[in-house]
């Protein structure tokens, strides 16, 4: 379907904190506007599948544009509505728990729900099960296939959403909290202009503030009073490697560094096949080679790696051992970091020792 451009749906009073009667009384104060930007962007996110849902809902047929904004209009209405009365108690224990103003996400799925069934005919919910429609996955499918044109179309922008999350806000704030307290929002009024400017952009707590993990590649925007909650799992936030190792590493890359680059990453003793199953951080390979050279040679030994000379099995091993280490003046058996490089340095020990006794 070609779709119409947006309009606007928000109620410019509601959007300024009102419009009643109280409101009237106290026109020289001025409402801040400001919410919790994450919340309002949350459930602007809600609003393009639920509206979608209503089309699909409501005709067999590809909803048309003049349908679409028909219902997005009453959408708006539908949530204005909800939202501004009290949740009621269910009339029979059976019946399903009505939506939790507290929980504004929760609130709105719920009035998207009973939208969307509200607006579903006869004829569609017997269709809906036929073979031929695909059932609930059909349903799904040209859901999500409508919201995909709608967002390709900015058929419902999400600033625009976010005016009615906004506006959703407010109303279910003002019903849970009885008129008292600021869950979701600032409930402040000042009196001048000048007053609610400075308010709203330095001091409200629900300003809107860059994270300041900006640098790094975060674009998030978020409420003041949550930015130190945004930044504590922000995933371009810079911290110290988890493995401690002394890297300052990006949240969302310390995985990665934690199994790949870490010089404390767990690592297998180069000679596990040959018997060694110590485990230890990788940095500390040398140190440990250089702790167990014995335990290494002889396990080369024991596998008889090193065949070079035919009277080593009448040997002690351990005079052996005593000997290639005499014999290894340059220290090259404490230097071989794997099985290669120790198998040469016994080989080459080997050969000097035969040379020495030919000598003698």
């Amino acid at each position: 379907m070609e779709l119409e451009a947006p309009v606007v749906e928000a109620d410019p009073a509601r959007s300024r904190g009102g419009g009643g009667d109280e409101d009237t009384l106290q026109t020289a104060l001025l409402p801040c506007p400001n919410c919790d930007v994450q919340l309002v962007h949350k459930l602007a996110q809600l609003l393009l599948p639920g509206l979608a849902a209503a089309c699909v809902d409501s005709t067999l047929r590809n909803p048309s544009s003049s349908l679409a904004v028909q219902l997005r209009a009453e959408l708006v209405r539908y949530i204005t509505d909800r939202s501004s009365s009290p949740p009621e108690l269910p009339t029979e224990a059976g019946d399903d728990p009505l939506p939790d103003h507290d929980d504004p996400a929760e609130a709105l799925a719920a009035f998207l729900d009973d939208f969307a069934s509200s607006k579903r005919s006869i004829v569609v919910s017997i269709s809906g099960w036929l073979p031929y429609l695909g059932g609930d996955d059909g349903r799904d499918d040209r859901i999500d296939d409508l919201v995909q044109e709608m967002e390709a179309t900015r058929f419902w922008p999400i600033d625009r959403r976010e005016a009615v999350a906004r506006d959703l806000l407010r109303s279910l704030d003002a019903v849970s909290t009885g008129g008292a307290g600021s869950k979701f929002r600032c409930r402040d009024e000042l009196e001048t202009e000048e007053k609610l400017a400075d308010h709203v952009a330095n001091r409200c707590r629900f300003r809107p503030v860059r994270c300041r993990n900006l640098l790094q590649g975060c674009t998030a925007e978020v409420s003041a009073c949550r930015a130190e909650e945004h930044d504590a799992a922000c995933a371009f936030k810079i911290i110290l490697c988890e493995q401690g190792c002394g890297a300052s590493v990006g949240r969302r890359q310390m995985d990665r560094h934690c199994v790949t680059a870490c010089p404390m990453k767990l690592a297998n003793c180069p000679f596990y096949l040959l018997g060694c199953e110590s485990a230890f951080p990788a940095c500390n390979l040398g140190s440990h080679c250089q702790q167990f050279v014995r335990t290494h040679v002889r396990l080369l030994l024991d596998r008889n790696q090193i065949t070079t000379m035919a009277d080593r099995q009448e040997l002690d091993l351990e005079e052996r051992l005593a000997t290639l280490e005499k014999c290894d003046s340059h220290g090259t058996l404490l230097k071989a970091l794997d099985v290669r490089a120790l198998t040469s340095a016994l080989a080459a020990l080997e050969k000097k020792m035969s040379a020495q006794d030919v000598g003698s």
